[in-house]
């Protein structure tokens, strides 16, 4: 399923450049450009306070350093059936379909991210499926192996999202997360693997480079426990 048409494309094309991530410049991207109006989604006082954040134009320390995992462990997601959850720019789903994924499902609730995940992946010239939903609590669609970069910025998913993915690691599906120490990071079901030094390109939230964590989401102990930590 896809949410792409023209116009968004035209909008995505006006408002980016081709750009690559420190931690894969394998990978070419569409991402926010220093000229475009759509800054002004990030300045609380601005007059276009109206204006949908742009979180797809941004390839986000978290994302970068799964993808980078990915790259140099193409054993992980080669011949697996991949969702990407929270895809954003699809740096991560493009990472997952270069090392030889089977197959590769990238989720935004954002229509123009969905749009901008499939013109990245014909730009590395990879196939990447999309679907324009908000995946928390669906049962598992048959994937093997589900990516979350740098998702823990809010506590819905924090809590929920993170009781969700450790249900579905019960059942036999394996999720790997990556995340720069966010304010609702989770403190608990995690089992940390790696970490990264990276920055988002563009910068927009910090200074310069941050230790970006790639953890393995553990299973819960009881399916029906809600009572995950919060840093």
């Amino acid at each position: 399923m896809g949410c792409e048409g023209s116009a968004i494309d035209q909008f995505i094309f006006k408002n980016t450049e081709l750009a690559t991530a420190p931690l894969a410049p394998e990978i070419q991207l569409h991402l926010l450009k220093p000229t475009s109006d759509l800054w002004h989604a990030f300045d609380p006082e601005s007059t276009a306070s109206d204006i949908q954040r742009p979180y797809w134009a941004f390839a986000w320390s978290g994302g970068q350093s799964l993808a980078r995992y990915l790259l140099d462990n193409p054993d992980l997601a080669k011949g697996k059936r991949i969702l990407d959850f929270g895809s954003g720019c699809g740096i991560t789903a493009i990472a997952a379909a270069k090392t030889g994924a089977a197959s590769v499902l990238a989720s935004d609730i954002d229509p123009v991210a969905i749009a901008a995940i499939l013109i990245n992946g014909r730009i590395n010239g990879v196939d990447v499926d999309t679907v324009c939903e908000d995946l928390i609590f669906s049962e598992n669609r048959g994937w093997d192996l589900i990516l979350a970069g740098d998702i823990w910025y809010t506590t819905r998913l924090s809590r929920h999202g993170l009781h969700w993915l450790r249900k579905l690691v019960g059942e036999g599906c394996e999720v790997l997360a990556a995340d720069p120490g966010r304010q609702f990071s989770p403190s608990r079901g995690l089992m940390p693997l790696t970490t990264y030094s990276a920055r988002s390109v563009p910068d927009v939230d910090h200074p310069g480079f941050q230790e970006v964590c790639v953890s393995r989401v553990l299973p819960s102990a009881d399916s029906a426990d809600t009572s995950l930590g919060v840093r």
